[in-house]
């Protein structure tokens, strides 16, 4: 969580006018090493710990990747951010990678991070959607040969049909703008329970139902997908009851 410092000086100026306020999550991703799992939690609760000691006011959230070819890796974000929030954070930065180092750093690998911005127009959540018990987590890998208006327009369109599909359920849609590819779209869906999976089943099916727009063949080269399971051990919400 806290290397976030590492990247938060890109230049982000140009950005602002652009990404819609509060939408911006920053996104870290690890590998815990083999047998450290029980190092790594210790030692990241310690770490949230010294965090709130801080008076860090942002939140944190933690998952455990639980299926899929990146099972068992660790996933932690900072949610509901302006860009601007990355330009003024309150921990000390030094200090913060000094207890980084000390806490749980050395019982991961394979770190990486990402900005990335929730398309609220295409979204249909609630607040504190990420502290569901599960994310359904797709990724939609388009062939980025346009300028991103035919991938939102699929987006408008498939958003009544997931409304309607999901009973109720949020769904989420970021794109990348930071630390990987653009051309790849995510969409979360939160879930209470492993049973509303079966709402998912074939749920990119559901726009060629109905009247199938030929304009979007090829749009989408191929889909993966994988289940997140939060983990309230490992965040941190300061302003929680407020």
């Amino acid at each position: 969580m806290k290397t976030i410092m590492i990247f938060a000086g890109l230049a982000l100026t140009g950005m602002m006018s652009v990404y819609g306020q509060q939408n911006v999550f920053a996104f870290f991703e690890y590998d815990i090493r083999t047998d450290k799992e029980d190092a790594f939690i210790n030692g990241y609760t310690r770490d949230l710990e010294w965090q709130r000691a801080q008076g860090d006011d942002w939140s944190w959230i933690g998952w455990f990747v639980q299926n899929g070819s990146r099972r068992g890796r660790f996933v932690d974000a900072t949610p509901d951010h302006t860009w601007a929030d990355f330009d003024d954070w309150k921990v000390d930065g030094a200090e913060n990678s000094q207890y980084n180092r000390i806490h749980w750093l050395p019982y991961v690998k394979n770190p990486s991070g990402s900005y990335k911005e929730i398309l609220a127009m295409y979204s249909n959540y609630k607040a504190d959607w990420y502290k569901s018990k599960y994310l359904q987590v797709y990724y939609l890998h388009t062939n980025g040969t346009d300028d991103g208006k035919n991938i939102m327009a699929y987006l408008a369109q498939v958003k009544p049909q997931l409304s309607k599909r999901l009973g109720g359920l949020s769904f989420i849609w970021m794109k990348t703008v930071s630390g990987g590819n653009p051309a790849t779209y995510l969409l979360f869906i939160a879930l209470n329970r492993t049973e509303d999976l079966k709402l998912c089943d074939g749920i990119f099916r559901i726009s060629e139902s109905g009247n199938p727009e030929r304009k979007y063949e090829g749009l989408i080269k191929n889909i993966e997908s994988e289940l997140w399971v939060y983990s309230a051990e490992l965040s941190l919400f300061p302003h929680a009851g407020e």
